[in-house]
């Protein structure tokens, strides 16, 4: 096999690696012993579900299974997902949204009052 580096995503943690979908779409193993990382624990994983990774194949079984040898993790954008006070916006997030409450309720007070007749 070549030593050519493919990047892909992990989908499943197992307690013997991971395996890797490659962005082409076929999927492999990350034994525990091809993660070159000295300190690796059964509960100490360098890497977790939805992380991208760069491998490299170092081996194909009889059945057409890849197996890979972890190279590093890529660093992503932040998830789009999280909630922006995660990163210390929340109190900027509450006090817009007090602000526009209020605004919203002095508003529909207003219409209230036109709509009764009490305003001028």
């Amino acid at each position: 096999m070549g030593n050519s580096e493919l990047t892909g995503r992990v989908i499943k943690l197992m307690p013997y690696g991971a395996f890797v979908k490659l962005d082409e779409g076929r999927v492999g193993l990350i034994h525990v012993s091809q993660f070159n990382v000295p300190e690796l624990s059964e509960n100490k994983s360098p890497v977790k579900e939805g992380d991208k990774v760069v491998v490299s194949i170092i081996g194909k079984e009889k059945g057409g299974k890849l197996n890979f040898s972890f190279i590093k993790k890529i660093k992503s954008d932040p998830d789009p997902r999280t909630p922006e006070f995660s990163k210390g916006g929340f109190e900027q997030k509450m006090k817009r949204f007090l602000r526009e409450s209020q605004d919203t309720q002095t508003d529909q007070k207003k219409r209230m009052q036109r709509h009764r007749g009490l305003a001028a």
